[in-house]
């Protein structure tokens, strides 16, 4: 009779876990899309970085996906060893179709002067909120805060 109620309680936890597995909720599935743009962005990948920007992205500083395209291949031309560092990731789907992330990070690479930070710093991360909006190929980065233009490139 143990035994039993051992191989359901396993049946259980296991149907759970594939669930969860094949059809996550929202919440999971912008923290993937950001954890991969992450890792798009350590790899110096120009397109796996845009493919989840929005062709319809636009900021407060009036950037568009192509000017977000030319920031990228500029920092990739001029930093190496980028690392991106995300102390916490709080997600929140406000609307149906909308997503916020709020992001405490900061970033390091290799510049001609040597390493050092190019967004924030360990001891002071950046409050980065990036919005997304679902798709059809999934979630999209819309907009971001947090990051201004000339603090990279410092």
């Amino acid at each position: 009779m143990m035994r039993k109620g051992l191989l359901v309680a396993a049946l259980l936890v296991g149907a759970f876990l594939t669930y969860k597995i094949l059809f996550p909720s929202d919440e999971e599935r912008i923290r993937r899309t950001l954890y991969a743009g992450k890792e798009a962005i350590e790899r110096e990948d120009l397109e796996g970085v845009m493919k989840h920007v929005s062709f319809r992205y636009r900021d407060g500083n009036g950037f568009t996906y192509l000017r977000v395209k030319a920031i990228f291949a500029r920092i990739f031309e001029d930093f190496d060893e980028i690392k991106i560092h995300i102390r916490k990731m709080e997600v929140e789907i406000p609307k149906r179709r909308l997503g916020k992330a709020i992001l405490l990070a900061w970033g390091t690479a290799r510049g001609s002067d040597g390493v050092g930070y190019i967004v924030g710093s360990g001891q002071e991360p950046s409050k980065v909120v990036i919005f997304l909006e679902k798709g059809r190929g999934g979630w999209k980065v819309i907009r971001a805060e947090g990051v201004e233009p000339g603090e990279v490139f410092l």
